[in-house]
């Protein structure tokens, strides 16, 4: 199922598309906002692309959801009352659903499903004891929610229903399996495993068979995201010493290193023409939305 595109405002268009090929000699990354804040976690929050919904550190001990408007950088919180931790959001493609992670306390994470058409929310609650459900995303066509649980020693990739219902195993390894997210098709998706010793790149079928190992690094490899015709994985690595984006095809083939800077780029998510990513880079210790072409 694909979403059709607006066509984006003509600054949108200036700030946030890319403008030529990225080479090694190509232009630094260009910054969209200058708040410095702590911030992590962005998902496009409407059909245009023009506002982002991300997790900004707003207290030492509270991460809220908030709104950014990338035409004039407002940004206001999306639960402005809330008093609980909230993060990791994912939108359905549709715009419908809305789920996050929200912490309960004592590190009792539960997922939170806002359907914004019925105004109802679900939920699917936390374990017993320091655990919780990270990571949601959505399929394409609503069938299910991806999330990843700690449970037996192990940290597995779980489905439920829109509803919070119907929960199934999809992923069952040894270490850690986190970071999912589908293909634009729904056929496939990608995440980050531990299975190996090291958090390498993963594809799977839709229902968890046949996985694939698309990266092999020394490094972290995690955070992957498709490009929006599904023939590129963006993901986040400290392989060469420091935290960069990278890209690569969709087999894993013709890998690329995006970014290059002493401090860290992360959380890297596509624009909709799958020509730039925005990311999240830290510049003299503070923290801003920036655009970066892709080769």
């Amino acid at each position: 199922m694909k979403r059709e595109i607006s066509p984006w405002p003509q600054l949108i268009l200036a700030s946030i598309v890319g403008l030529g090929v990225f080479s090694a000699h190509a232009a630094e990354p260009i910054r969209l906002t200058s708040d410095g804040h702590v911030k992590r976690d962005p998902v496009f929050f409407n059909a245009q692309r023009t506002e982002l919904l991300y997790v900004l550190l707003e207290k030492p001990a509270q991460l809220r959801l908030m709104k950014l408007s990338l035409v004039n950088q407002s940004t206001t919180p999306l639960h402005p009352t809330e008093t609980r931790s909230e993060f990791e959001p994912a939108l359905s493609v549709n715009g419908r659903y809305l789920a996050y992670v929200q912490n309960r306390g004592n590190l009792s994470l539960a997922l939170v499903i806002e359907d914004t058409v019925e105004n109802r929310t679900s939920e699917v609650p936390p374990g017993g004891g320091f655990s919780g459900l990270r990571s949601p995303t959505f399929a394409p066509d609503n069938s299910c929610i991806l999330f990843s649980y700690p449970e037996e020693g192990r940290q597995q990739i779980y489905s439920v229903d829109v509803q919070g219902k119907n929960r199934q195993t999809v992923i069952d390894s040894e270490g850690v399996n986190n970071w999912p997210q589908f293909s634009p098709d729904g056929r496939q998706f990608v995440f980050s495993s531990s299975r190996d010793n090291d958090y390498e790149i993963y594809v799977v079928q839709s229902n968890g068979s046949n996985p694939r190992r698309l990266t092999n690094s020394p490094g972290q490899d995690i955070r992957p995201r498709f490009s929006p015709d599904g023939s590129k994985i963006a993901f986040t690595s400290n392989r060469d010493g420091n935290y960069e984006v990278y890209v690569m095809q969709s087999d894993g083939s013709n890998l690329v290193r995006v970014t290059n800077h002493p401090e860290r780029d992360d959380y890297a998510i596509w624009d909709p023409t799958g020509t730039s990513l925005l990311m999240i880079s830290e510049r003299n210790g503070s923290f801003d939305f920036y655009r970066t072409e892709v080769p």
